[in-house]
């Protein structure tokens, strides 16, 4: 008999990643993944008993890599040296919205393990998401941001813009700049005032 080829955690939620943004939720299955790996399913199963496991897996492994990336900002930076690496940081894991809005569609069915896991997704999206409002809030201080618009709001912009796919194919380096511009500046060339 054979031996089983061995694969890493990266290559593992690498592939996944892959496969989710290709298939979706629905359509991601061990039988997608063993191919891709090129191993058997029973390779797979020996450390997940089933997709949502290992899709929770992923996630937790990518938020906190974000998470610590984000912490690495220098708070002491000006508003706009912060924001600017912001982005950048944010900019590595553009397509983690995309997987995020699919994994809500996951349930636990009682599976104190899914649970756990679900829970851990949401601690480390709430401490990704009170590095991102100091920044908002550092902003405000400076008067770079309006301080009557919801921090919420401008939080989801910045995410939201980030993870705008370029599916035109525009250079990576001159895709990010006008993500910046556009967060900053906005699509106007001139300075309006909006009526409500």
């Amino acid at each position: 008999m054979a031996r089983e080829r061995k694969f890493s955690s990266d290559e593992i939620f690498n592939t996944t990643k892959i496969l989710l943004l290709k298939y979706g939720y629905e359509g991601y299955t061990f039988s997608l993944l063993a191919d891709a790996l090129n191993v058997s399913r029973a390779a797979i199963y020996k450390y997940y008993v089933n997709k949502e496991e290992l899709i929770f897996d992923y996630l937790v492994s990518v938020l906190k890599k974000i998470h610590i990336d984000l912490k690495l900002i220098d708070q002491q930076l000006p508003f706009t040296a912060q924001l600017d690496e912001l982005v950048t940081k944010v900019y590595k894991y553009k397509d983690l919205q995309q997987i995020l809005v699919k994994a809500k569609e996951i349930q636990e069915n009682g599976s104190e393990v899914l649970i756990h896991k679900k829970a851990s997704i949401q601690q480390l999206q709430i401490g990704m998401y009170s590095i991102i409002q100091t920044i908002i809030d550092q902003g405000k201080k400076e008067d770079f941001l309006d301080k009557e618009m919801p921090n919420d709001i401008i939080l989801k912009f910045i995410l939201h813009s980030v993870a705008t796919p370029n599916s035109d194919g525009v250079k990576h380096e001159s895709w990010l700049f006008y993500i910046k511009k556009l967060i900053c500046s906005g699509i106007f060339a001139k300075k309006i005032s909006l009526e409500v």
